[in-house]
This record gives C-alpha cells, structure tokens and sequence, in this order.
C-alpha cells in the first residue's frame, strides 16, 4: 500500500504519461511520410526545422517532426528504430524529466530524440556519461546518425589536448 507521501509524489504522473503518449502517437502518425522521403529529403529536415524554429515554432511544437526525422534516420544509418516507449523516454528528457531506464533498453538511442530536438535551436546540446569508453562508444555510434543529419559530433575524455576539448 502507498503511504500518503508517494501517492503525493506520484500525484500527475497519469497527466505525464499520457502527454508522452500522445508524442509517440503523432511521430507515428508522421512516419510513413519520413519512410517515404529520399536520403537527400531526409537530411534536408534539419535545415527546415531549423528554419521554422527561426520563424517562431517552438522545439515543443517541432518535436513530433523532429522526432520521426531522427527515428527514420536512425532506420537508416545504425539499423536501429526507436520503440514508441523510447520515444516517450525522449519527450520525457526534453520536457525536463527524468527517464530510468535499465541495462539494455536503449538509453542512448533514447538520448538521440532530445539531443537533435534541441540542437535544431543551433545553441548547442551536450550529452553526458560518466563512462569514457561510453562516451567514445558512443560518440562514433550514433555521430553517424548525428552527422548524417547535418549536425556536428565531438567527445571529451580525460587527457585530451585542452585545444580538442575547446574544439
């Protein structure tokens, strides 16, 4: 039985998860068009997002679109395609929440949704781990995702040249 305590905690998570919900059911909505597009279609979202960002869309308003771009990028460049539950997990990292994920459930695939969302702002996006054989992992895994769309990689470990880090 809950004790007042975690029934307050838990008190919105319903209103949370269904908002959630309702981004993996508007990038699903969206995906036959993104299967439909050409390579060259594709890499040309990141240009048009940002150009509607430039405009005045918010990234909340852009995050379905952004988020089937990078799901069928994914598809096609690391033969990986986000489950709706991983995009749900994205939406949650953007709109400032915390995600928990376990061993294996694709926390960096999850990681990639938010991360190009927000680099369509051109102000930078930092994604972190605490691991340096992560962080290397996953900087070449998904930065051919990442530059395939457009958008620059870098890694920073311990002993690196403080010119690379600056870089």
């Amino acid at each position: 039985m809950a004790s007042p305590l975690e029934k307050l905690l838990r008190a919105g998570e319903g209103r949370i998860i269904k908002r959630l919900q309702g981004v993996a059911k508007a990038v699903n909505a969206l995906e036959e068009d993104y299967t439909h597009l050409t390579d060259e279609e594709l890499r040309g979202e990141t240009a048009e997002l940002r150009s509607r960002y430039e405009a005045g869309e918010t990234l909340d308003q852009l995050m379905p679109e952004a988020f089937a771009a990078i799901r069928e990028a994914a598809k096609r460049t690391i033969g990986l395609r986000p489950y709706d539950v991983q995009v749900m997990g994205g939406a949650a990292l953007h709109l400032g929440n915390i995600a928990e994920m376990k061993t294996g459930e694709g926390k960096t695939l999850v990681a990639t949704l938010p991360a190009y969302l927000n680099a369509i702002a051109g102000k930078g996006v930092h994604v972190v781990t605490v691991n340096d054989y992560l962080a290397r992992r996953d900087a070449a895994q998904m930065g051919k995702l990442y530059t395939w769309l457009g958008l620059t990689v870098g890694v920073v470990y311990p002993g690196m040249p403080h010119s690379d880090k600056h870089a």
